[in-house]
């Protein structure tokens, strides 16, 4: 970094700071979003920020703002109507799709999954560990990349075969500990097949996107052929410009990831969720719950949301190649704030995005 570049860092730092420590003071949720919008433009100038947000309330949009462009090539401008790799975000679908079975009496949330899937070799693992994270099993992609050294593009159903052929040992007993893991929900998108006797992808049309009227939100793979329009594709920053930062052998695997959407959509989603459209309130109050751990730390994950604050606001996150997201979920003050970004956003960023949202909820109400 030359030392033009890092006189423009070193001097962003100390406004975000000043930015930060000023936006908790805000008298009003206008002068918040002025702030943070200020904030945000200073943030793409510096390649720290590429990408979409939304903030609402109670269904009222207060913010809305797009910025930058859709890939490293072309440069075509983002809209609002653009759709983002969710990443992880789409756990929150996953998860949804699995308690509607539940809802429905087709499954039991304490169902062991081979009861589903025969092949799958480890008994003691029931649908509960897999949407909590609590199976104990390693992560795939780790696995798949450097034990087995596969470079070939895999999917889900190839890494059923792949567990029960080689039944990799579990780094902790089912139940007793927490820890953020891909596999399970790649296991639940086989669960989710094994049930409803359709693709993952059919399945999230007809029980979600379809019902709901999400336009914008469908799964899109590796091997998938076309991109839809609106398609955002991963970059990052490097050496002074733009490259592609996207889709790798390891994209053709659904249920942890590889949904796309766009804030509109996620909104939707968020208001469906909250007037019951989706998840009946008891279930989704369990959803919402953390965890019970044998070993009893603090648990931060209910099934398929990040529990911020129990029984007050949930979230997820969402990260991969070239994209970085977020959902909060102020279920107490009916807040929402989405953020979509297909630029590998930095720590300013992460940290903006924080402090404008905890400023949000300490606004008096």
């Amino acid at each position: 970094m030359n030392k033009s570049a890092e006189y423009i860092r070193n001097y962003f730092c100390l406004f975000f700071g000043i930015v930060f420590s000023t936006m908790l003071h805000a008298q009003s949720i206008d002068q918040l979003i002025k702030k943070f919008d200020k904030s945000i433009d200073s943030l793409h100038t510096l390649h720290e920020f590429n990408g979409n947000i939304l903030l609402v309330k109670n269904g009222q949009k207060l913010y809305e703002k797009s910025i930058g462009f859709t890939d490293s090539t072309t440069k075509h401008a983002l809209t609002i109507s653009s759709a983002f790799n969710l990443a992880s975000i789409s756990k929150t679908f996953t998860s949804s799709l699995v308690l509607m079975y539940v809802q429905e009496g087709k499954l039991k949330i304490d169902d062991q999954v081979h009861k589903f899937l025969p092949e799958f070799p480890y008994k003691d693992i029931t649908i509960r560990h897999l949407l909590n994270h609590t199976h104990g099993m390693i992560e795939y992609f780790d696995w798949i990349n450097d034990t087995l050294k596969i470079n070939d593009t895999i999917g889900n159903d190839q890494l059923l075969v792949l567990l029960a052929k080689y039944k990799p040992a579990l780094n902790s007993v089912p139940g007793e500990k927490f820890n953020y893991c891909n596999t399970g929900y790649a296991v639940l998108s086989e669960v989710l097949e094994s049930i409803s006797g359709v693709s993952y992808a059919t399945l999230l049309k007809s029980k979600i996107t379809k019902p709901l009227k999400l336009k914008n939100t469908y799964v899109h793979t590796v091997k998938m052929l076309n991109s839809p329009k609106n398609r955002v594709y991963g970059m990052k920053f490097k050496d002074g410009r733009w490259n592609a930062f996207d889709l790798t052998t390891l994209d053709e695997f659904v249920g942890d990831g590889n949904i796309y959407s766009t804030v509109d959509d996620l909104q939707k989603w968020d208001q469906a969720l909250r007037d019951g459209k989706v998840l009946k309130p008891a279930i989704l109050q369990e959803a919402y719950t953390p965890s019970v751990l044998i070993e009893k730390p603090k648990m931060v994950y209910g099934l398929g949301w990040i529990i911020n604050e129990p029984g007050k606001k949930v979230s997820h996150s969402g990260s991969w190649n070239g994209f970085k997201n977020n959902i909060v979920r102020d279920l107490k003050n009916g807040y929402t704030l989405i953020s979509l970004s297909n630029g590998t956003a930095g720590i300013a960023s992460y940290k903006l995005l924080d402090q404008f949202e905890k400023a949000i909820s300490n606004l008096k109400q």
